[in-house]
């Protein structure tokens, strides 16, 4: 350990470790144990594997989920003179070889990857060929399925700790509960009595405050005098990009000077606006919660949640990115009936139908493997085809993968390569008489001044490998004749056993599938009530943000003394009503507009507001002016109202769809099994709770 403390202060400049760091590194270190750090937003982390990393002989691999956060880390790191480095797929080639060579060598103490990187079979050879003395897992909470920032890649990481024999473990996150912090610890062997080192998410200085707005207007005219009188930095969390950047046009004109943030901005305004937001004095970011990751700003002074978090574990994570050098700060959250349901309608929109997962699984299971045992498939085109979202097909992948050991993901490929060359290079490729290059001029089309060749037909219809065929691309290309730009990525896996085959035994397996997506929804509901029962609640706010973390005696006698309990006595009066009743005039005006009768489900979500690839492709989504029309009325209730509708229609298909699908060996659907739970959604009020 002194080592370690020598570490700290030579490299990263502080002379004693805060929190619990020094324990948890000495666990690693001295016990060569696996562990667990639950520190709160800003709480230092990182430091428990990066000072580890230079104590250690072998690679440090961490994994981390976002790649811009990868590269800020990185960047942190080197400009101490730490050997580190991240790798993905924004990399040249010549600076993936520098890092994977760097690897090799033992020169690299620190490398950066994404979950994802994990199905890459290049990275598991180079993996192999390296001592892991440490794997970090950032955001860790992102394993547990139950967990609020699910990703199903996260859970392959235990199996590559496995497979790679690591030494040691150590899993990171600020936000999890106890189940999801026992759901970790069980993955990666971690004893939940001594390797888990715990920091109570209370801070005394921050001050939360709920308020009840009928509109956005409301809530303007209330934020409006607080951001005038405004001391420091303040983030205004939205729920939607369209949120972020109305709210900041309201405060244009009241010389606020607000910036807006979020994804669907270009990368360089993004990173413009949150290095003008950390230089500041007083800046005012309108933000969705793209916004914050990597954010370490001291003198933030009041983050306020114009639209309500839909979990505990964002709230948690957002409000912690205030006051961080100890000076009060506000944490201001707005409650209000109209942002229910666009709430609600994020947790309703992963579920799709369960006939769509009969048929995408009939389509795995019928694929005939490759003469290598890999099949393949579009994510893309499935997704459009079988209405399921992108994060909800790669978590039945992960099923079929993790849960029923028929398939392994494996590097993915892409399909077409558009190709460029100067006449000189046109002149090489011409004259190259190999296999391959005949089949590649055989098939390719012009494009663009070049051509575009789809290897994955080239090489059936030419009956080649199409490895071959991408080998010789890149062989033109590393030779300086072309240039070349590879686009549609196919996922492929290799078949570990046979898949169910049957009608029967197809059912079975979706049904099981199926039943995980309904659960999990209704996850993910509880979840938005759960923080409304707190904003709500009579108690003190931030010992019910501290007990609901598994730190109960946090504070001091349970009582902070200002926020909106403890400043008035009484939790804040809120109601949301929803009609139950879908009214009829208003279903007829949705089904006229879209023709199908197959799936009662894709109806609800047009009427309801909650995209899908399928309404996106039929131009029933966000464009359409009855999109979103019937937000009013409870879900479940829809999905009942166009069953009635679909089941008179015998659940057929439009042929007149203009979305372009798969065939379907079936088109007939029954739905009586589609509402994912029997309780209308209705009051939320401080009288309706104790009814529940």
């Amino acid at each position: 350990m002194e080592k370690a403390r020598q570490i700290l202060k030579d490299v990263f400049g502080f002379d004693s470790f805060r929190l619990l760091q020094e324990e948890a590194i000495t666990r690693l270190l001295v016990h060569n144990e696996n562990a667990l750090v639950l520190f709160p937003t800003g709480g230092g982390k990182s430091l428990t594997y990066q000072v580890p990393a230079l104590c250690l002989d072998g690679l440090t691999l961490v994994i981390s989920p976002l790649i811009a956060l990868m590269k800020d880390q990185v960047d942190a790191l080197v400009r101490r003179g730490v050997k580190a480095a991240n790798l993905d797929s924004t990399l040249t080639a010549d600076r993936a070889a520098w890092v994977k060579s760097e690897v090799l060598s033992g020169a690299l103490k620190i490398l950066y990857v994404a979950p994802e990187r994990l199905n890459n079979e290049s990275f598991i050879a180079l993996m192999k060929r390296v001592k892991i003395s440490l794997l970090a897992i950032d955001e860790a909470h992102c394993i547990s399925q139950w967990g609020a920032s699910f990703r199903p890649e996260y859970l392959k990481i235990a199996r590559f700790a496995e497979e790679m024999d690591v030494e040691r473990v150590l899993c990171l996150t600020a936000t999890a509960t106890e189940s999801v912090a026992k759901d970790i610890c069980t993955s990666f062997y971690i004893d939940q009595k001594d390797g888990v080192f715990k920091t109570p998410v209370y801070r005394p200085n921050l001050s939360f405050k709920v308020e009840v707005a009928s509109n956005l207007d409301e809530k303007l005219d209330r934020i409006i005098p607080m951001l005038k009188a405004r001391t420091g930095p303040v983030i205004i969390y939205c729920t939607l990009q369209k949120d972020a950047m109305e709210v900041a046009n309201h405060l244009d004109p009241h010389n606020l000077d607000p910036m807006v943030y979020h994804a669907g901005l270009p990368s360089e305004e993004r990173e413009r606006i949150q290095v003008a937001f950390m230089e500041s004095e007083k800046g005012i970011v309108c933000a969705t919660i793209a916004f914050g990751m990597g954010i370490d700003k001291a003198d933030i002074r009041s983050v306020i949640h114009l639209h309500m978090p839909k979990t505990f574990e964002n709230y948690s994570q957002e409000v912690g990115r205030a006051g961080r050098d100890g000076k009060p700060s506000t944490c201001l959250m707005f409650l209000s009936a109209a942002d229910i349901p666009v709430l609600e309608g994020f947790a309703r929109g992963d579920t799709c139908s369960k006939r769509d997962i009969e048929l995408w699984i009939q389509e795995v299971a019928l694929k005939e493997p490759a003469t290598d045992g890999t099949i393949y498939f579009n994510h893309y085109e499935q997704s459009k085809t079988y209405d399921i979202r992108a994060n909800v097909l790669n978590l039945c992948y992960a099923q079929l993968e993790l849960d029923y050991n028929y398939i392994r993901a494996i590097t993915p490929f892409f399909s077409f390569y558009d190709i460029s060359a100067s006449s000189k290079g046109m002149q090489a490729i011409l004259t190259d008489n190999s296999e391959a290059a005949q089949i590649i001029r055989r098939y390719w089309r012009p494009k663009g001044g070049g051509y575009q060749i789809d290897v994955v037909n080239a090489a059936e219809w030419g009956k080649v490998d199409r490895v071959e065929l991408a080998r010789t691309i890149s062989g033109w290309e590393m030779d300086g004749h072309i240039t070349s730009k590879a686009t549609q990525i196919r996922a492929r896996y290799l078949v570990i056993n046979p898949m169910p085959k049957t009608t029967d035994s197809i059912k079975e397996l979706a049904d099981k599938i199926y039943q995980r997506m309904l659960a999990r929804e209704e996850e993910a509901v509880q979840k938005l009530r759960q923080v409304i029962d707190f904003a709500t609640g009579d108690d003190c706010l931030a010992h019910a943000l501290a007990t609901y973390f598994g730190n109960p005696d946090a504070v001091p006698e349970g009582m902070c003394g200002q926020c909106q309990f403890c400043a008035t006595g009484s939790g804040v009066d809120f109601n949301t009503e929803v009609s139950a009743v879908a009214d009829s005039g208003r279903i007829q005006h949705i089904l006229q507009a879209c023709p199908e009768r197959d799936d009662p489900r894709l109806l609800a979500r047009m009427a309801f507001g909650i995209t899908s690839p399928r309404l996106t492709a039929g131009k029933w989504s966000t464009s359409h002016p009855l999109f979103g029309s019937m937000v009013d009325v409870d879900f479940n209730a829809l999905v009942a109202a166009f069953d009635t509708e679909c089941a008179k229609a015998g659940y057929m298909r439009s042929t007149t769809s203009v979305v372009a699908t798969a065939p379907r060996t079936a088109q007939k659907r029954s739905y009586t099994q589609s509402r994912s739970s029997d309780t209308p959604r209705g009051s939320y009020s401080k009288r309706a709770r104790g009814r529940r």
